[in-house]
């Protein structure tokens, strides 16, 4: 929706077309001893669809929670620890109102704050409305012809294959762009004679320095590239260009959710995921710990206990003394503005993705050892015929950030153990098996696509890691025989149809697939696949992969998952969620060319994300890092629900029967989903018994709204008020008002 003045944008306030006479004793709401409640209403009359939050440090932790008013303005924030809570109201139309000091069981109305401008209302609209007022080059500039043609990089064929870079697979993966502290410059960088030389330097700042410059050098053409779109873009907003859209406020089911947020860890860490439950019986771990984990950043499991609000650090232990340090491949390039020169990314760790088991145990893709050290049994003449039919010998020198085998934390014994895999480890997940195997994908060279695999029980019973383990490379059935032969064809190299065919393509995603048995994953390379792997009898000498290609509209692929019927689903930096169906297909899935990934382009869908596109770019401005399927209906909008990261929107994307909700975070701004999980504290307790849980894994935590901001969305003014990584709880009631 676009307005063109102030009197357009006052009327798409939510109460506008209430008269003021409706609030009294008629709206009134019934609340518990553990919840506040009241009415909310400006000049218009009741507002409806705006915010209400509560939020007290009190608890050991920032703690916030959230709710949405019906349509008579009314509002309930249920079951809220015993503390002293500030209490205030935000919304689209709105700037934040005054904020009320209340307790549990008290009825506390507000009087909405009418914003007085569009400059002002625009504050609080999420990022992708700034990010979309980017300027991306237009269709017309590709393919690229190089320097000494149309200026741009040859090795972009199309713009939808710049806006990859720039969207899913490059920035956006990272941070989000477009919220207060990207959209403007600090001072604390600086004086620039031009804003391009500040965006120059802002992308050396702190210890992602290289991978920012080296990543914006990619985009380098004749005219400043990418980085002079930046410094245009900013250029803009200070001008006081504002976006050209509003959002729409929240409605139907979205009234419903409750958003409960807590900090954790410490501005210095960030949070890349973290675990609740086992993922195929989502009671395990039920009102338990919830752990975290921090990638590059620290050698700590940061720990939240949702029951009493307390958080703390766990020191995470390596096998070896000599494993190196996420220092070694991050160095400090220039100052940030927030932490100078501290390099505050040291981890030998460098855990990522967490998943428990059906004991509790939590096992982390993590570094116990270093690169170079790999055993003897990952080489050809070993006993593991894994080895033997597909050698891993790389043995890279200092720190590689995909170098990881597998890590066991036992909260009960409090004991480390370590799975020392040939393969990289990365994501991953449990099969629903007697053997509780652990499926994993890998990152890296071309030579490394494989998947891998433990044999959980296995190695719990032995200790033995060499005879627990296997891989795979991605071996295509592309000369029609439905079985899979050695001396295959190798990337590269000319094609023998009377052989089959490996694919370089290294799993992103890992998910097993409850229909079949079969194991899904996304890769990267654009504009993305779909790929399945049977394993077979032997998985080491029978299994043979498929490959699908995202056809247009879509592009850039990244987390993505499958529900319960095999149904592949992903999120895409074209805007879009999507899903595969192998159902669906009409021909042969094997034979010549089946490694190109084209054989059923019936079997994709697609789903529009909401919010505003770049201009002359296809699609929402979206760039959503992950997919998850809820598979058992936890938040309660439906079995197998896909979930994808809103994270240039601060939200979630939920599909439901072909319509996406937006399950938004209001406050603080800045919510950045990575890890989702669900899980079941109590099956007889209803709505309250059960939620999703989310990290915001911004790898700047310091750009989150901090307490009292000195503007709607900013940062903290200091360290000591700068924001620590957030974990934050979606629960679904069945009206705005239950308590």
């Amino acid at each position: 929706m676009r307005f063109t003045g102030f009197l357009a944008f006052a009327a798409t306030l939510g109460g506008a077309l209430l008269p003021f006479a409706a609030h009294g004793q008629a709206q009134r709401v019934e609340i518990d001893a553990d919840a506040i409640g009241g009415v909310v209403t400006s000049r218009f009359g009741p507002e409806a669809g705006v915010w209400v939050i509560a939020e007290t440090t009190e608890l050991g932790t920032r703690y916030a929670k959230i709710v949405v008013t019906d349509d008579l303005g009314r509002y309930v924030i249920p079951d809220l620890p015993k503390a002293h809570y500030r209490v205030w109201t935000r919304g689209y139309g709105l700037v934040d109102s005054k904020k009320i000091a209340a307790e549990p069981g008290k009825l506390v109305d507000h009087e909405a704050s009418v914003a007085p401008s569009l400059e002002a209302a625009a504050q609080y609209y999420p990022p992708i409305y700034w990010l979309s007022l980017l300027r991306v080059p237009d269709k017309a500039k590709f393919p690229g012809t190089g320097p000494s043609g149309n200026g741009v990089p040859e090795n972009f064929k199309s713009q939808e294959q710049w806006l990859d870079l720039v969207k899913t697979n490059g920035c956006g993966p990272c941070h989000q762009l477009g919220n207060y502290a990207t959209r403007t410059i600090s001072p604390a960088l600086g004086h620039f004679e031009t804003s391009q030389e500040a965006w120059a330097r802002r992308l050396r700042s702190g210890q992602a320095g290289s991978a920012m410059v080296n990543t914006i050098s990619r985009l380098d053409t004749t005219d400043g590239g990418q980085l002079a779109l930046f410094a245009d873009w900013t250029d803009r907003i200070k001008a006081g260009e504002l976006p050209h859209e509003t959002p729409p406020r929240p409605s139907g089911v979205e009234r419903n959710i409750v958003v409960t947020v807590r900090e954790w860890a410490s501005p210095k860490h960030y949070l890349h995921d973290l675990a609740i439950t086992d993922k195929r019986k989502p009671t395990v771990n039920a009102k338990g710990l919830i752990y975290g984990a921090t990638e590059l950043g620290s050698d700590d499991i940061p720990v939240i206990d949702p029951q009493t609000n307390k958080k703390w650090l766990i020191d995470a232990k390596v096998r070896d003394a000599d494993t190196p340090s996420s220092l070694l491949g991050n160095p400090v390039v220039d100052p940030s503005p927030y932490l100078g020169s501290e390099a505050i990314w040291n981890s030998k760790f460098n855990a990522h993705t967490p998943t428990l088991d059906e004991t509790g145990k939590i096992y982390f893709a993590a570094q116990a050892r270093a690169p170079k050290n790999a055993p003897a049994f990952c080489d050809k003449n070993s006993s593991l015929r894994s080895a033997q039919l597909y050698p891993l010998s790389a043995r890279p020198e200092g720190f590689s950030g995909g170098q990881r085998q597998v890590t066991i934390y036992d909260p009960a014994t409090k004991q480390f153990s370590f799975i020392d895999t040939c393969f990289s480890s990365h994501h991953l997940n449990f099969a629903e098996d007697a053997n509780n195997t652990l499926w994993l994908n890998t990152l890296g060279s071309p030579d490394l696509a494989v998947v891998g695999w433990v044999d959980t029980k296995k190695f719990l019973a032995t200790g033995d890691a060499a005879s627990s383990q296997g891989w795979t490379p991605l071996v295509v059935d592309t000369n029609g025989n439905s079985k899979r032969d050695e001396g295959y064809n190798q990337p590269g190299k000319p094609v023998d149809p009377a052989k089959d065919t490996r694919v370089p393509l290294n799993y992103y995603s890992i998910s097993w697939s409850p229909l079949d048995g079969s194991v899904w994953g996304s890769s990267l390379a654009f504009p993305g696949y779909a790929v399945r792997l049977a394993p077979g009898a032997n998985p080491p000498e029978t299994a043979l992969a498929e490959v699908y290609k995202v056809p247009a509209p879509g592009y850039g692929i990244r987390g993505a998952d499958v529900d319960r019927h095999g149904v592949f689903w992903a999120a895409l930096g074209s805007g879009h969620i999507a899903s595969f169906d192998r159902r669906k297909c009409k021909g042969p899935l094997n034979g010549p060319g089946a490694e190109k990934g084209e054989k059923c382009p019936e079997g994709w869908s697609f789903y529009p994300l909401p919010g505003p596109g770049f201009a002359g770019a296809a699609g929402a401005a979206e760039t959503p890092y992950y997919l998850w399927v809820d598979q058992h209906d936890i938040l309660g909008l439906g079995a197998d629900t896909p979930i994808a990261t809103g994270n240039q929107s601060d939200s979630l994307h939920a599909l439901v029967g072909g319509r996406i909700f937006e399950l938004r975070v209001p406050y603080p701004l800045g919510f950045y989903a990575k890890g989702v999980d669900g899980r079941i504290d109590d099956a007889k307790a209803g709505w309250k018994g059960r939620g999703l849980w989310v990290t915001s894994g911004n790898r700047t935590p310091y750009h989150i709204e901090a307490i009292d901001a000195p503007a709607p969305g900013a940062p903290g003014a200091t360290p000591a008020a700068y924001s620590s990584p957030l974990v934050v709880n979606f629960q679904l009631r069945p009206d705005p008002l239950a308590h």
